[in-house]
């Protein structure tokens, strides 16, 4: 029960209206595939940014089975997220919570409740900025969009949820991520910035090199447990998406028995 409860932490919840005033890259939303480096065991991620402030991350495989629905709230001072609440995909298309985390910046703890699997425990984060592996980069491209990439170094700290068997905590802290800036070059018919990725994660990190999102990750550490590796592509990007996180939600669930 734990393994499954566990990895719908990656999906986020019900759309709310963007507030026109804030950031352009609110109400935007990104389509991505993730799955091993070979392709296989591929996965739809939606990320929509319904605030300034708030992601809705939507995970699906096959239609009518099981789909994670993850929110997270963002802190812009501090550049990584602040709570994130896993659940499912209803029927009614809203998120059915069951798990929480919540990070206090003065202890540098992460806190997880996951009532149906009787935790209750916290942990240590290796640094700031830092980010959940599990949620797919959603952090990453969120904290970045809307802007141009620096072209120089940088590094965040890496927590993921591994719940292994016997293990006296469901979380793994994976330390650095550092990534090195390599080229600028055309990459999957954009301009890019690629970066070198070394520590905590190794491999190959692609940045829209005029809008900062992710368009490209392979990493040699795989962020669930039945997979070789990580391989994270963007499919399209959305402005206004709305409308379209919602057909996406309501397809997974049409005429299923």
């Amino acid at each position: 029960m734990l393994r499954p409860l566990l990895a719908a932490l990656a999906l986020t919840a019900c759309v709310s209206a963007p507030d026109p005033a804030s950031s352009p890259t609110v109400g935007r939303l990104y389509y991505y595939v993730r799955s091993n480096h070979d392709g296989s065991l591929a996965e739809q991620i939606y990320i929509y940014r319904a605030s300034e402030t708030r992601l809705e991350v939507g995970k699906m495989v096959t239609r009518c089975t099981n789909a994670a629905f993850v929110t997270a709230e963002l802190d812009l001072a501090r550049n990584q997220p602040s709570e994130l609440t896993g659940g499912r995909l209803g029927r009614d298309l809203a998120q059915q919570a069951f798990a929480w985390l919540t990070y206090d910046p003065a202890t540098r703890r992460l806190h997880a409740r996951v009532p149906p699997a009787g935790i209750d425990t916290d942990v240590a984060v290796g640094g700031e900025p830092w980010l959940l592996y599990d949620f797919d980069l959603s952090e990453l491209t969120a904290l970045n969009a809307g802007r141009a990439p620096a072209r120089e170094d940088f590094r965040f700290a890496v927590a993921l949820i591994w719940p292994e068997e016997g293990a006296a905590s469901p979380f793994r802290n994976l330390g650095w991520a550092n990534a090195r800036f390599a080229a600028a070059e055309h990459h999957l018919n954009r301009d890019t910035l690629r970066f070198e990725v070394s520590g905590g994660l190794n491999g190959l990190l692609w940045l829209d090199a005029r809008e900062g999102h992710v368009l490209e990750a392979r990493f040699a550490e795989p962020n669930h447990m039945d997979y070789e590796n990580f391989r994270l592509v963007l499919q399209t990007v959305e402005n206004d998406g709305a409308e379209s996180w919602r057909a996406a939600r309501a397809a997974h669930w049409e005429n299923c028995p």
